[in-house]
């Protein structure tokens, strides 16, 4: 009897790019081995923003429990720390109830928060610090202050995109806050959750041309029912504006040009892929760092059938799991 799976905790990570189709193979996994879920997407905690985020609906999730869906409003500020310690807790919590947990998500920072023993810098906030970081960004704009944030933390600086202004407003009030760089405070990243016992399955296509073709029919999809008209009420309905967390996400911080006219709308539509298309290789670069893991096994979707590689999937937990 192996007793590091009686001890430690069971946690099944299901990860991908955007579009690799991660909650449907999350949802398999969960009504084979009595599952719940937990959502690792930090666009899905919000409430009202279902297009934009692709998130499940109640009907596909196929009677099996999500946590970790629509938990902030749109206006609200919600941090790593803060998913850290949910996810953390509902691991333990799910297992007491001899079930497996199982995140499903490509929010890398999310995952690396429940598989590594990370320093997350401060909890500490300053709301005058913040509005008058606010008023800067409003001021100089957006690239002189993303320049002035690269001089302070280059390496830091490499993950953020200039127009992600809330996270570079909360990147510079934590260096205000400690004197220190907040790539210095995430170190450790090398420090292995003991309390765990994960299984990571990194779902990714080889051919990126058929992962690109499914983004830009989701896109599509995604216009067609009404993504213009879910933007327009976030903003209405929770004040919101380019400068608000929760817009910047891929998919909605694009209506903000298109509205003031600087782009049309098959612009508008172009825009959006190709942000999502970055987006999903960004991600892909991210999660390549775990397959030097035992835990990892990357799967190639388009290198078999799904019934096939559920198949491999299950092999794997049982055998590692110990499990009939």
């Amino acid at each position: 009897m192996n007793w590091r799976n009686i001890l430690i905790d069971k946690v099944l990570i299901v990860t991908g790019p955007t579009a690799c189709g991660k909650s449907e193979f999350a949802i398999k996994l969960a009504k084979k081995f009595d599952g719940e879920i937990i959502s690792a997407d930090s666009q899905q905690i919000y409430k009202d923003m279902y297009i934009g985020t692709n998130k499940i609906k109640k009907i596909e999730t196929d009677g099996i429990k999500h946590y970790g869906l629509d938990i902030k409003y749109p206006n609200e500020e919600y941090s790593v720390q803060e998913f850290k310690d949910m996810a953390r807790n509902l691991i333990s919590e799910i297992n007491s109830k001899n079930k497996i947990p199982i995140v499903a998500g490509g929010t890398g920072f999310y995952i690396d928060s429940i598989l590594f023993d990370m320093n997350y810098g401060t909890n500490k906030k300053d709301k005058n610090l913040r509005d008058k970081l606010t008023k800067d960004f409003q001021m100089y704009g957006n690239e002189y202050m993303y320049e002035k944030f690269c001089e302070i933390d280059p390496i830091e600086a490499k993950k953020y995109h200039p127009n992600e202004t809330q996270r570079i407003i909360r990147a510079f009030e934590t260096y205000k806050l400690t004197g220190k760089k907040p790539s210095e405070l995430r170190k450790g990243l090398k420090n292995l959750n003991k309390n765990i016992n994960p299984i990571l399955f990194f779902i990714n296509y080889k051919d990126r041309s058929k992962l690109y073709e499914k983004i830009n029919l989701r896109v599509d999809q995604m216009i067609n029912d009404g993504l213009e008209n879910e933007f327009d009420k976030l903003v209405k309905n929770y004040k919101l504006s380019s400068l608000s967390k929760s817009l910047q996400a891929i998919g909605y911080k694009e209506f903000f040009t298109y509205k003031e006219n600087e782009i049309s709308y098959d612009e508008l539509r172009s825009e959006i892929k190709k942000n999502t298309r970055r987006y999903a290789k960004r991600q892909i670069t991210w999660m390549k760092k775990y397959l030097k893991y035992d835990f990892s096994n990357l799967i190639y979707r388009d290198e078999d059938m799904d019934e096939k590689i559920l198949e491999n999937m299950e092999k794997i937990v049982k055998e590692t799991y110990d499990l009939q």
